[in-house]
This record gives structure tokens, sequence and C-alpha cells, in this order.
């Protein structure tokens, strides 16, 4: 042993010592081993980087939670009722969000509110975009039927999964034909506000000739001075022009970006035959080749303790009262 060395164990406790015969031992056979300080350093560190762990995890979940919660905080700081829709075309997503005046347009935005609350429009599509509007409500991907050479739509409101899981919220009386729930085949009465009609807007469309009416239909008038309100049937056909009631009842919190998803909607190519020719779908709907879905409706900033009183109040009193979209006031099961 070296005299240093010597020197150096002669200044240590026995416990040092020993510890330090024990890890030369160790080293000659190859091991390792920590004497208690190194030990306690290692065992602090690792529960440092444990707690970090923790923390970041905690915080990562944390954010998870707090975006969407954050998102509809930040709608309760609107005066209104706030929808935030979000359309897919191809691998594309577009989200606008508009105002709902329900104040103003009480009937039109718990009808719409509550269609929305009940995932009505959810997975839905776009069934027309003539005139630069956009067409939603309750009409399903399109199908072609070879026989007769024609488009249609399937429609929610004959959906019976989907309208089976809604008959406590419908008077029992709509279901006595179970083949047939009638569900959403109604009317509701016109707010008659006289609020200004400007592009963008969203409007209820409710047909006032040619067929019974529907509470179910809805449109954004992209421009609301080309035609909105007219059906025209495709040519050739039956079918008479339709006229339709619009009524406003919502603007867009960003006319800008609402404007820039519409517009490349209305873009796409709509369908047309092999030989060229516009193709309709049930006589008057023409819709872009490229399928856009709608894929949710969400409602922020809304009292949800409507809904116990709304569907009396929103449109199922008015189903059979003077007052509504027509001028009978006869409620029909048919819809447009």
């Amino acid at each position: 042993m070296k005299k240093h060395d010597r020197y150096v164990k002669s200044d240590m406790t026995s416990r040092e010592r020993k510890e330090m015969r024990r890890k030369e031992e160790a080293k000659a056979r190859g091991e390792i081993i920590m004497t208690e300080s190194e030990y306690a350093v290692k065992s602090k560190n690792a529960k440092i980087f444990a707690t970090i762990g923790i923390v970041v995890a905690v915080i990562l979940i944390a954010i998870g939670v707090t975006i969407p919660c954050v998102m509809a905080a930040n709608y309760m700081f609107e005066s209104t009722p706030i929808a935030v829709f979000t359309f897919r075309t191809g691998e594309k997503t577009y989200k606008v969000e508009y105002r709902i005046f329900s104040e103003e347009c009480p009937n039109a935005a718990n009808n719409f509110m509550y269609l929305a609350s009940i995932g009505f429009f959810d997975g839905t599509v776009v069934f027309d975009t003539q005139n630069s509007q956009v067409r939603f409500g309750g009409y399903t991907d399109p199908t072609y039927d070879e026989e007769s050479g024609e488009w249609s739509y399937s429609h929610r409101s004959d959906d019976l999964s989907f309208t089976s899981g809604l008959k406590d919220d419908f008077d029992p009386k709509r279901y006595e034909d179970e083949e047939d729930p009638d569900v959403f085949k109604y009317q509701i009465r016109s707010d008659g506000t006289s609020m200004n009609y400007t592009d963008a807007d969203l409007y209820l469309c409710s047909n006032t000739s040619g067929s019974a009416l529907s509470a179910t239909e809805f449109q954004f008038c992209v421009d609301h001075t080309a035609d909105a309100n007219h059906l025209v049937p495709a040519p050739g056909s039956s079918g008479s022009v339709r006229t339709l009631n619009l009524e406003v009842f919502g603007a867009p919190l960003k006319e800008d970006e609402a404007r820039e998803t519409f517009d490349e909607i209305l873009a796409l190519p709509m369908y047309t035959s092999e030989s060229g020719e516009d193709e309709f779908a049930r006589k008057y709907f023409r819709a872009p080749e490229q399928t856009v879905t709608l894929s949710s409706v969400k409602i922020y900033n809304y009292d949800a303790a409507w809904r116990d009183s709304a569907y009396e109040y929103g449109f199922e009193s008015y189903m059979d009262e003077e007052g509504a979209f027509s001028t009978t006031g006869t409620w029909s099961k048919s819809y447009l």
C-alpha cells in the first residue's frame, strides 16, 4: 500500500474502511457496489425523476380536459347561444361558429337547438348547393337507383334505429304506427321577425307551396340575393317551383371564415350524368359529387333547462294551430 493511501485510510472511520474494502473486493470480482451515501443519492434522484414524471402526466391530462372547457367558457362571454358546425369533405375539415338569436327567434332557435342536442344533424350530408345556398338537415348519404335512374336521399325521420331512442321526447300519439313514427315531420309557427337578411346568415327554410312543411331543413345563405327562396325542379320533371319561407335566426361569429368555408364547398363540382346533364336528387336537390358531411353541431352557452318545456313552447303546440308557415295551419305527415 502506498504511503498516501495509508494516510487516507487512517483518517477514515472503521465503517468507511469496511465499505472501501467491500467495494475493492467487489471491483476485483467485476461487481459494482455502492456505498450507503451513493445509494441514498441515487434513490433521491429516482424519486425526483418519478415526481417530475407524475407532474408532467397530470399537466397533460389537465390540458386535455381544460381545452374543451376553455372553449365552452369562451362562448359564455357571448350574449347569445353559439352553434359550432363541423363539416368534412374528403380529407379536409371545416369549422364555423354561429351566433343563435334565441330571444328574437325563439321558435326557430329552440327547434334547431333541440335537434342539435339529440344529434339529429350528426353524420348527415349537405343535400343541396344551388343558388349559392348550403342546405342541410336530416338527409343521409344519397343513393342511386339504377332502375329509375334517379338519385335519392334517406331521411333521419325514417331511421327507426335513431328515432326509437327518442320516444320519451315525443308525444306517444306520434308512435301509433311503429313502422312510420312520423317523428320530425312537424311544422312550427313563424317567429315573424323583421330582421334584415345578410350574406352567410343561418336560415330555417320551410316550403310554402306544393307540399307540407318541414321544420328540419336549414340553409346558409352565402348570397341571399341569389334566388335563395326558390327550388326549381329538374328539367323535364313533373314538379313545380317551390317557394321557401326563410326565417333568419343566426349569424356567423367570423363572417370571413364562414364565407371562405362555404365558398370552397360551393366550388366543388356537382353531380352530372355520363352525358354531362345535371343530376338532381328528389327532383329538386343538386349537391357536390364529393359528399360534404356535417360531422356535428354543438351548442354552447345555452340554458339546458329550456328542454323541460321547450318542446311545447318551441313547436309541438303549434302543429295544429293557425299561423304556421302555411295558410291552412293543418299538420301533415309528409315533408319536403
